[in-house]
């Protein structure tokens, strides 16, 4: 299925999360509307070159102006995140994004040939298993996959969430000393299975930042629908730098100096 058709399968499901019709949403500048459903104070979308804005309804009037002034380009981008939050932070939100969203059903996806190593993890494997401060991705689990290696250390996790009856999303991750090994490939592409057998469409989500992750997903055929930008309670949280590289052969460099470095943004471990 192309991704256009896609976005006609789950108008239902981007309607509700956007809380409005995603009829709505329209060439530059992206319109702004109050929302007066669903848990996310914040929720923009684009798909393809139109955009759309759903908010509360004490933010839609300071947001149209700011939102007025950007291009979606702009919109959709760590600027535009910074951009959307000077409103949001006095009420104790911050706004995260983009995210991309990547779905895909029996016709595109491309599982890999790796039936071996991915084990179905039971739930008290899950429990017992799991180290959540490095697989963060991977909670409320209908179903979970796993790669151990020979002391039954968990290496690869991907889990299975519904977010409707229609789409379940993988939530994936890789423990440090087993990243770029291809282990992340073979969880997804046994979790995807397992979704299509359920009769779902598959659903993951990853950032322009990471690198591995937006690889990982196309190879095995997900396809990229839209581009998300949401809502998220205070303090205000930035992306890392990117992850991964072009070719495993290079060197990568900072481009700024270390002075130029923002030392101003805190530790994740500062918030536990």
């Amino acid at each position: 299925m192309k991704a256009a058709n896609f976005i006609n399968t789950l108008r239902p499901w981007l309607d509700e999360k956007l809380g409005v019709p995603l009829d709505l949403a329209s060439a530059p500048p992206a319109p702004v509307y109050s929302r007066t459903t669903g848990a996310t104070p914040l929720c923009a979308a684009r798909v393809g070159e139109q955009g759309i804005v759903t908010t509360r309804q004490q933010w839609v009037e300071p947001l149209k102006p700011i939102v007025a002034n950007l291009t979606l380009d702009e919109l959709f981008s760590v600027f535009g995140a910074y951009e959307l939050s000077r409103v949001l932070l006095p009420d104790g939100f911050g706004v995260w994004g983009p995210s991309w969203f990547y779905v895909g059903d029996g016709q595109c996806f491309r599982p890999v040939e790796d039936n071996t190593r991915p084990v179905q993890l039971t739930p008290d494997e899950l429990a017992n298993a799991v180290d959540w401060r490095i697989f963060w991705h991977c909670d409320d689990a209908l179903a979970s996959f796993g790669i151990f290696d020979d002391a039954r250390q968990l290496l690869a996790l991907a889990t299975v969430r519904a977010d409707d009856d229609q789409i379940w999303e993988i939530g994936m991750d890789v423990a440090p000393e087993a990243k770029g090994s291809g282990l992340g490939r073979a969880v997804v592409s046994a979790a995807g299975q397992w979704i299509l057998k359920q009769n779902r469409l598959i659903l993951a989500t990853t950032a322009p930042w990471n690198v591995p992750s937006a690889r990982t997903l196309r190879s095995v055929g997900l396809q990229f629908i839209m581009s998300v930008m949401m809502s998220m309670p205070a303090p205000f949280r930035v992306p890392p730098q990117p992850l991964g590289s072009p070719r495993s052969d290079i060197e990568i460099y900072n481009y700024y100096p270390d002075w130029a470095i923002n030392k101003g943004i805190l530790s994740a471990e500062d918030l536990t």
